[in-house]
């Protein structure tokens, strides 16, 4: 529900009802989220309006696990695995290229789960559809140089190693 009317998921002209509507549901998690409370509003039907409860900041993070569960890295190996040369990648390499109009930059960037050890098989499949007719020829992939691959591995590769090294 809290996605549903997060205010910054609202259409400008609805901001200030989904703003209001936000608002009472962090009350609402606030008053079942607090014992008294909600012995309270279980016994009589009443929330108690004077409570600091109701003004505190809530402990979002809390709420959000009540939502979702937590994410660790065994969830996004397992889910890596499933989604590496899966249908679902497949045609997100295909709508990818044609948003870019094949900007192999921007494809390697949006793609789920890959990095430039993987541009050889993205490569591959976007040269597959092309010769089968699935996907228009860009000049932007066609005749890409070997600079511009050269300069995004070397990129990719700094990016790594600077992420190895903040560990």
């Amino acid at each position: 529900v809290s996605l549903r009317v997060h205010p910054d998921r609202a259409e400008p002209a609805d901001k200030e009802r989904s703003t209001r509507h936000f608002q009472i549901l962090g009350k609402v998690y606030a008053v079942l989220s607090d014992e008294e409370q909600r012995t309270l509003y279980d016994q009589q039907g009443i929330v108690d309006e004077e409570s600091t409860v109701l003004t505190q900041d809530c402990n979002w993070e809390e709420y959000w696990r009540l939502l979702f569960k937590k994410i660790t890295v065994k969830n996004i190996k397992d889910f890596e695995k499933k989604y590496k040369h899966s249908t679902e990648e497949l045609e997100d390499v295909k709508s990818a290229y044609e948003d870019f109009k094949g900007d192999m930059d921007k494809i390697m960037e949006s793609v789920l789960c890959v990095d430039y050890t993987d541009e050889p098989r993205i490569r591959q499949i976007i040269q597959h559809a092309i010769d089968s007719g699935e996907l228009p020829s860009y000049k932007s992939f066609v005749n890409e140089s070997k600079r511009k691959i050269n300069a995004r591995k070397r990129k990719a590769e700094k990016e790594a190693k600077e992420a190895e090294e903040s560990r």
